[in-house]
């Protein structure tokens, strides 16, 4: 019981109010009251007094039970309203409870009052809490909805975006027209991709990149972007097609975008990425690669070309050079090159990464089948092995063979 319950009598018999008022004190109730006996009395009171509860006998001279619990249900319905009476019908208390009445008491029987009190403010509590709960749960549901509206938004932007990257990405059929035996496998993570494919063929030179940018998602895409019109713009508007000069030039572009090494905010972003400038007339491949290596299947032995161990960007400082990589092309030699994302995925029995290793003895293992078949024994055996982990990065592997 709360301290100092303060008690609003409607009761035109002061004997009645002292008889009410020693029964609560007997029940150890402590509380403060305040009396009214007619109708201007009782509303003044609801607004000086501030009552916990009201108990109110039936009928008093130009004013009644009735018409005190209407007043009440319009201007505090959260006070509990309590008739003591002499006597009533039953029909009566039934009427006064389907008013807004919680309880009726005879006051022949006052004994049972404490106990309808108490019910009375417990429930006034219960009430309490469920409209601060309907209250909460009516802000939460707002709340939600504007999350739910956000978030639509948010994902309606990003899926835009990803038709915006797919669109920049050059045709699959261009590489089927110059390596008819050939694949790419792309699998972002995310709508949109960190990673990003691109190949062109200028000046009787067919280049092919594949390249890693800093994270996925969002971030990894704008890269991406960047480092895709970096590439395309070396090559196609300056006529760059040597591998090692294109990751210069590149190199070059992302440290003047970002002023790494001048810039206190400048960011530590970049990519790895692998670069090959084919000529066929002379059946030359020649390679070049920043933290990404060039796969090559011979005569069912794979060896493999390092490229540099500096990536594009990132937050080095000092200038650093790439080195090409010459290939003397032989018929039915594979090239495959690729991101990280394939061989650092989480998977198998042991819940452990492929790794390169695990990933070359994969083209070892499938070297038997034509290679447009490895797209898809590939993406099988990545899912396959994945099962229920989630992929943890893009996945970008592209692989030709020379006729």
């Amino acid at each position: 019981m709360q301290d100092e319950l303060k008690i609003l009598f409607l009761e035109d018999n002061d004997d009645d109010v002292a008889l009410i008022e020693r029964t609560l004190r007997r029940s150890n109730f402590v509380f403060n009251s305040s009396h009214a006996s007619n109708k201007d009395e009782f509303v003044s009171s609801l607004s000086s007094f501030g009552p916990d509860i009201i108990l109110s006998d039936h009928s008093m001279p130009e004013f009644d039970s009735l018409s005190a619990l209407k007043i009440v249900k319009e201007q505090c319905p959260q006070i509990p309203f309590i008739l003591v009476t002499g006597s009533v019908s039953e029909e009566f208390a039934v009427k006064c409870i389907k008013g807004g009445a919680e309880d009726y008491v005879l006051k022949n029987n006052l004994l049972k009052l404490p106990s309808v009190i108490e019910n009375a403010l417990g429930k006034k509590e219960l009430k309490i809490e469920n409209a601060t709960i309907k209250s909460l749960n009516a802000k939460l549901k707002s709340a939600n909805e504007i999350i739910e509206r956000k978030n639509k938004d948010t994902i309606d932007s990003i899926n835009y975006a990803q038709r915006i990257q797919h669109a920049i990405l050059p045709n699959e059929k261009l590489l089927c027209q110059y390596f008819p035996e050939s694949f790419i496998l792309f699998k972002p993570k995310d709508i949109v991709s960190g990673d990003f494919y691109w190949f062109a063929e200028h000046n009787g030179k067919f280049i092919i990149a594949v390249s890693d940018c800093t994270g996925h998602g969002v971030p990894g895409a704008l890269l991406s972007m960047m480092g895709y019109h970096l590439l395309r713009n070396t090559v196609q508007l300056k006529g760059i097609v040597d591998p090692a000069g294109i990751l210069n030039e590149i190199n070059k572009g992302f440290s003047e975008i970002f002023e790494i090494g001048t810039n206190a905010n400048a960011i530590s972003d970049g990519m790895d990425i692998s670069i090959c400038s084919i000529d066929k007339a002379n059946s030359v491949l020649t390679f070049s690669g920043a933290k990404r290596p060039l796969y090559i299947v011979r005569n069912k032995i794979l060896s493999e070309i390092k490229g540099s161990p500096f990536p594009i960007g990132g937050s080095h400082h000092e200038a650093h050079y790439f080195k090409n990589e010459e290939v003397k092309m032989q018929k039915c030699d594979r090239f495959y090159m690729l991101t990280d994302g394939y061989a650092d995925q989480f998977g198998g029995d042991d819940h452990k990464k492929l790794k390169s290793v695990g990933f070359k003895n994969l083209l070892m293992n499938y070297s038997t089948q034509p290679i447009h078949a490895q797209k898809n024994t590939l993406n099988d055996y990545f899912e396959m092995r994945r099962a229920t982990e989630e992929q943890t990065d893009d996945v970008l592997v592209i692989g030709f063979e020379i006729e």
